[in-house]
């Protein structure tokens, strides 16, 4: 009898180990899980805080340039010439925003094109494209465009 009282305290103690095994197997996944959600957090929250930041960048270009003198919205170097920098860098929230501002002559086919159009450069389409390096797995960009007339002249 004594036999059999000791077996299964050997059983049990078998059980007892499978039991404690099972439990850290499975708190390992949970807690893996979880880290990996935590991870995908934190690149969620810095993609969109790098993209809100691109946002108010490229806003505030646009809005410097809309208000400029017409004769003066164009880029170095550039068709229309003026003295916007072709690129430059920002930087907001200790991240670094790479400027790129694009200004080309439009125009506008209701007016007549080629021969019949007196004022082939009908307005100004401007393209501000601000770029993000990669910080916390994740770089982008976005762009943003508007059009700048010269309402004495159309």
């Amino acid at each position: 009898m004594v036999y059999n009282v000791h077996m299964r305290n050997n059983l049990e103690r078998g059980a007892a180990i499978l039991d404690a095994v099972m439990a850290i197997a499975i708190f390992i996944v949970v807690f893996i899980g979880f880290f990996a959600l935590l991870q995908l957090g934190v690149k969620t929250v810095a993609e969109h805080k790098a993209r809100s930041g691109a946002l108010a960048v490229a806003r505030s270009h646009i809005e410097y340039i809309r208000s400029l003198d017409y004769a003066a919205v164009g880029t170095q170097s550039g068709n229309p010439s003026g003295n916007i920098e072709q690129s430059t860098i920002e930087i907001l929230n200790n991240t670094s925003y790479t400027i790129t501002t694009t200004i080309t002559w439009h125009d506008d086919p209701g007016d007549g094109i080629g021969g019949a159009d007196s004022n082939p450069n009908d307005y100004k389409d401007i393209s501000i494209i601000v770029e993000w390096p990669e910080h916390a797995g994740v770089s982008g960009n976005v762009t943003l465009s508007t059009f700048v007339a010269d309402f004495e002249v159309e």
